[in-house]
């Protein structure tokens, strides 16, 4: 077995491992939590452990990066094949956004929507946006730019293929290229992208979280390590810090690994039809 299914299989059964092991424990079963743990109670939340807070969150960083990094896919998947059907002119100014938002920092622009976003909520404008729809919504709107870049360009690659000239030479129209002969080379592309955006969404909801500005709930784990982190400076504070962090590159990794194998097995050539 080549080295590619192996890390996409070990990222696979990390995130997969990893976060349902958290849901069924800190939303299924909490008591499973709330028990004996090993780490001992929060020190700032004494009538909370660390297991609870730290493992019991880590389900929602996933949830939000899962959901998150779909619909930036979607939207990038979108947008790129809106862009090569149309073509000429119009492909070119869809390019030149796709650049600008690319552009942008993603932690500084997710920070400026959810301060919006949470005024919209406080006047009652927030269109029944919740703490995780928001962050979802301002992951998905900050990065569906990368995807847009990365599918253009291999629609690009895959229309330089023998068998889509030939359909082309053949009377094919943009729109059946692109469903009946570039789709089905392009779906494992896409989940490689999907699972790219993946480590991106759960590390720049951390790091929003981490500064206090999102609200999201239940906690996830870069909430908890923002209103935990000053533990460090108390006798033992480390096992209420630690485990979060080591917890976080976990997840970050799992999803990392998968990527990057998957990636490698979508880019190369697909065989003629």
């Amino acid at each position: 077995m080549s080295r590619a299914p192996v890390r996409a299989w070990v990222g696979l059964a990390l995130l997969l491992g990893l976060g349902g092991l958290s849901l069924a424990a800190g939303r299924l079963f909490p008591e499973a939590l709330a028990g004996t743990c090993p780490l001992g109670m929060d020190l700032q939340r004494p009538d909370r452990t660390v297991c609870e807070l730290a493992f019991g969150g880590l389900w929602v960083s996933l949830a939000v990066g899962l959901t998150a990094g779909a619909l930036s896919t979607l939207l990038g998947l979108g947008v790129a094949a809106v862009a090569r059907l149309l073509g000429g002119a119009v492909e070119q100014a869809v390019l030149r956004g796709v650049d600008a938002v690319f552009a942008l920092p993603d932690v500084l622009v997710v920070m400026v929507l959810q301060l919006a976003g949470q005024s919209l909520v406080d006047s009652g404008q927030g269109a029944g946006l919740g703490p995780f729809g928001l962050m979802v919504t301002s992951l998905a709107l900050v990065g569906w730019a990368g995807p847009a870049r990365m599918f253009r360009d291999r629609l690009l690659t895959l229309e330089s293929q023998e068998y889509v000239a030939a359909a082309r030479a053949l009377g094919g129209g943009r729109a059946h290229v692109l469903r009946v002969h570039l789709w089905p080379a392009l779906r494992p592309f896409v989940l490689a992208v999907f699972l790219s955006r993946l480590p991106t969404a759960i590390l720049t909801e951390s790091t929003v979280s981490f500064f206090g500005i999102a609200r999201m709930e239940p906690m996830s784990l870069g909430r908890y390590l923002g209103t935990s982190y000053a533990a460090l400076v108390y006798e033992g504070g480390s096992r209420v810090v630690l485990p979060a962090w080591g917890l976080l590159v976990l997840l970050v990794l799992g999803a990392s690994l998968a990527s990057q194998a998957l990636t490698r097995g979508a880019g190369q050539a697909p065989r003629g039809r």
